[in-house]
């Protein structure tokens, strides 16, 4: 049998078993996200901007490019070799082809994308994966050392929850256990805070402080510090006036 014919063989078997919600960093995981893309090529399915650029962030990560193999059996070695190769092993595509449908796709949309957030739905939403870590990341810009209690404390999830997270961005290379600190603890690395990044430039100006959460501390000092440094001017005076009114409600509720 001819390695083309095994190949094809394998790539379904692999499309049976698992999809973008497996774990990440597996032939079935890195499979499933560029079945997505191909889908999306060849027109089979229809995505909206925020989810090809998702995947395509996904697919350029070492996690999921090297679980892939060319045509002679060989993992690729960068996310563009992959676009180059023909399917059914790679996209068949230049990657400024995907560019060019990612921006055909935003010219387009007219509303906004909303992204659940249901932490155990929606582990095959590509989107998550750059959302929520990119929470983490804020929340530690001096890379301070990370458990899954403080990740739950900062994505405001159950601890079972935050370790199933926990365990996804590890697998991607996005977390790596600390040195320092001993088992259980980690840090996010420097591929994990790329990878955000990249993601963040391609977001329309001021997704990031008007669509991601600001992790505010109980000390009201260190959240008034926290909100200030968060949000501009005008932000800041429609906050007060929200806290303002309903304090006055709170104050009316006693005094009837």
């Amino acid at each position: 049998m001819s390695f083309s014919m095994q190949g094809k063989m394998d790539y379904e078997t692999l499309g049976k078993t698992g999809g973008i919600s497996t774990t990440p960093g597996t032939p079935q995981w890195a499979l499933a996200i560029k079945l997505k893309l191909q889908s999306v090529l060849k027109k089979s399915i229809v995505a909206n901007a925020e989810q090809l650029k998702a995947w395509r962030e996904l697919m350029k990560q070492p996690a999921a490019y090297q679980q892939l193999l060319d045509e002679q059996g060989k993992p690729f070695n960068s996310y563009e070799e992959l676009c180059r190769a023909q399917p059914p092993y790679g996209l068949g595509c230049e990657p400024k082809e995907i560019e060019e449908l990612i921006s055909g796709l935003e010219s387009t949309e007219t509303t906004k994308v909303d992204i659940p957030e249901d932490p155990l739905k929606d582990l095959g939403n590509p989107s998550n994966y750059f959302h929520k870590f990119a929470k983490l990341v804020e929340a530690c810009p001096d890379n301070q050392v990370l458990n899954a209690s403080k990740i739950g404390e900062i994505l405001d999830y159950a601890h079972s929850t935050a370790q199933l997270w926990r365990k996804r961005w590890e697998h991607l290379g996005w977390l790596e256990q600390s040195k320092k600190s001993g088992r259980g603890f980690y840090q996010i690395t420097e591929s994990g805070r790329i990878a955000v990044k990249n993601w963040l430039e391609q977001q329309p100006e001021g997704k990031l402080n008007k669509e991601l959460w600001v992790v505010v501390p109980k000390n009201s000092q260190k959240a008034a510090e926290k909100l200030i440094k968060s949000f501009e001017a005008e932000d800041l005076r429609e906050i007060y006036k929200l806290i303002g009114e309903s304090l006055m409600n709170v104050e009316l509720k006693i005094e009837n």
